[in-house]
């Protein structure tokens, strides 16, 4: 009975040693350590004009975390993935030649962008959640609002023996659309909501690029500002999708007791340039009258020059 003790005993002892020496020694890593940091600087080119690129940049500075994905370009080893806490931090690489694909989409506490084939380079995929198909159109889809997401491939990074820096930048492939609608009559309303239809339903992390077979319909909460005689939006989308046959149709649905849907005018052609974001430029002005006993609710769509239609309810 004393051996059995004494054994039980050593071996407590054993693993409480080892418990201690984990709490009193660094973490060792493997490889050679690589110093991340992050900038936020987004550049201004012919799809992002210089006020999204600011509201970027002040949306990738409240990142929580950065994800990098290394593929080895010689084929010796498996792809790693590795995480660093806000814009900067350390990673471990062994010395060799990667392709690095940084990205950030880590913004809320329910995360809106999902990842699919990250283990394949060149295939990997970013999407929203709660996608399904559409039972009124062929390949369209409902899909929730995407987080943003900004990402960066830095391609035949050479991690050697001793101090290693990585600095990058990173592109928005999630982007910051807005809207506003005067509106008449807004004191008869208690909420209103825009759909967006035409809009890509993922992208492609390695080069932006999108799934051409499908587009998504977006819901998006409005503001109402009666003191402006204005509806106003901000949402996050993939992008508008180009091909001619894909219509990007708005549709507003105000609630006032009953609920009264507006198509707006035609304006894909518009929102197809804002490849990546923007102000979507909506003319049209909705007027709404109410009858003389309160309880009529008669939404009329005036363009600038005061022609009237008057939508049937």
């Amino acid at each position: 009975m004393k051996r059995i003790i004494f054994i039980i005993s050593s071996v407590i002892l054993l693993v409480t040693s080892c418990y201690r020496k984990e709490l009193l020694e660094p973490t060792h890593h493997h490889g050679e350590e690589v110093l991340v940091n992050i900038n936020v600087a987004v550049n201004v080119d012919e799809d992002i004009d210089q006020e999204s690129a600011l509201a970027y940049e002040a949306i990738l500075k409240t990142a929580r975390s950065v994800n990098i994905v290394a593929y080895p370009r010689d084929g010796s080893g498996m792809y790693g993935v590795h995480k660093i806490d806000g814009l900067s931090g350390s990673i471990w690489l062994m010395p060799g030649r990667y392709d690095l694909l940084i990205y950030t989409s880590d913004f809320h506490d329910i995360d809106g962008v999902y990842y699919r084939n990250i283990e394949k380079y060149g295939q990997a995929e970013a999407y929203t959640t709660q996608a399904k198909v559409s039972r009124t159109k062929v390949k369209s889809y409902i899909i929730e609002q995407p987080d943003p997401l900004f990402v960066h491939l830095y391609e035949n990074y050479h991690v050697v023996v001793g101090e290693n820096k990585l600095e990058s930048g990173l592109d928005p492939m999630s982007y910051r659309y807005w809207f506003e609608v005067d509106v008449d009559g807004l004191d008869y309303i208690s909420s209103v909501y825009m759909e967006i239809d035409g809009m890509y339903t993922s992208v492609y992390m390695m080069d932006g690029s999108h799934n051409e077979d499908e587009y998504a319909l977006q819901k998006i909460e409005t503001q109402i500002c009666k003191d402006e005689n204005k509806i106003k939006g901000e949402f996050f989308s993939f992008g508008p999708h180009q091909d001619d046959s894909v219509k990007n149709t708005m549709v507003l649905t105000f609630i006032n007791g009953r609920t009264i849907r507006i198509e707006l005018d035609d304006i894909s052609p518009e929102i197809k340039k804002l490849k990546k974001g923007g102000k979507i430029p909506i003319t049209q002005k909705i007027v709404i009258n109410v009858g003389d006993n309160g309880s009529g609710f008669d939404p009329i769509v005036d363009e600038w020059d005061d022609e009237e239609v008057i939508i049937p309810i």
